[in-house]
């Protein structure tokens, strides 16, 4: 029995492999169980019709041997990079029929030395790729310095733009900055004192984010007056709560006519509770990043007005599956710089909002 590509369909796939067209689907886009023999079955159809449709074809004759990714990533803030690790865990679901087996070392702090160690522990576990988020300051490629050439790695949420990895996934930040100058600029109804809370303060994205919000203010001549950029100092979880913590409570003391907390990144639940216990909440506005628990809680409460959400389970989804496509062959080379789809999150929308990775993945 002979087909070329164009006369060639799942329908014939199964019914060579005498499964059902169900089966098949599953097989070629790794949804579901699939038994052994089943598998083996619609694998030799497949090459038997020489039905070779984007990644499927490649990624079962891949499927062979192991095909390794390695995730060095932070786990600092929970409630953030507890969504990652949710998105990672989809993404091995969906690749794991493939052969593909996801290798994750995690730094419970933001210290580069500590992400430094879980680059060698990867490289140690014979992996054929890596994704990291960056935890180095500057633009230089310290990260790669640590990395084979042979191991092609991506980085996502913070990017080293002058390094030699294969692609980068992250918000634009300076965009994002603008968009959280602009919210803050209405929620003040055009005139407010704004002082910015800014951990992770020489990291790239938030650097970028913070030359955003300045840069709106200028080019509309809003009549926003920003009297402090705050560095929140702090490289593990506790420490950095405690001391977003500290300085809001020292902003309100020092600037009794505040009218707006800019936090740049996803602690804002924890300005909010200083905010709250001063019983701010009538004057002070509150605009942050992504979505906690808690943070649900304050935007119904009114508490903080609105957040901007960058899907991290999506982005972490979206570059385990691009690197797989890489290294299978499906693509020569990715795009170098993937804009992801950020969110705004007000009370309005929130109970309609897709929160936490629990929509439906996919990417382009």
């Amino acid at each position: 029995m002979h087909m070329n590509n164009q006369q060639a369909t799942i329908k014939d796939i199964a019914k060579l492999a005498g499964v059902s067209i169900a089966t098949v689907d599953r097989v070629l886009h790794g949804r579901g169980r699939v038994s052994p023999e089943a598998l083996t079955a619609v694998t030799n159809a497949i090459e038997t019709l020489n039905y070779k449709p984007n990644q499927i074809a490649r990624a079962l004759s891949a499927r062979r041997s192991k095909i390794r990714i390695g995730l060095a990533l932070p786990n600092v803030e929970s409630d953030f990079w507890g969504e990652i690790i949710f998105g990672a865990e989809q993404a091995q679901k969906h690749l794991e029929p493939f052969g593909v087996e996801l290798i994750s070392e995690y730094s419970y702090s933001y210290e580069f030395e500590d992400q430094v160690k879980s680059i060698k522990l990867l490289l140690e576990r014979d992996i054929q790729a890596l994704i990291v988020t960056p935890l180095y300051d500057g633009f230089g490629n310290v990260v790669g310095s640590h990395i084979p050439s042979s191991i092609p790695y991506a980085t996502m949420i913070n990017d080293l733009p002058s390094s030699n990895r294969l692609f980068h996934i992250g918000p634009d930040d300076f965009a994002i900055g603008s968009l959280a100058a602009r919210l803050t600029d209405l929620y003040c109804q055009g005139k407010g004192n704004v002082v910015i809370l800014a951990p992770n303060h020489s990291m790239i994205e938030t650097q970028n984010r913070i030359s955003g919000f300045m840069s709106l203010i200028n080019q509309d001549n809003l009549n926003i007056s920003v009297q402090r950029i705050v560095p929140v100092p702090g490289k593990t979880e506790q420490v950095m709560y405690n001391e977003i913590m500290k300085s809001t409570e020292e902003c309100i003391r020092q600037f009794p006519d505040i009218d707006a907390f800019y936090v740049t990144n996803g602690l804002t639940e924890w300005c909010a509770d200083v905010v709250a216990a001063n019983n701010c909440q009538q004057k002070i506005k509150i605009i942050g990043h992504e979505v906690t628990q808690k943070t649900c809680t304050y935007l119904q409460n009114k508490v903080v007005h609105a957040v901007i959400y960058q899907r991290p389970a999506l982005q972490i989804y979206n570059a385990i599956n691009l690197m797989f496509d890489y290294l299978i062959g499906n693509i020569s080379k990715p795009e170098s710089n993937i804009i992801s789809d950020c969110s705004i999150i007000i009370k309005e929308n929130l109970g309609f909002s897709h929160i936490g990775g629990q929509n439906n993945y996919g990417y382009s």
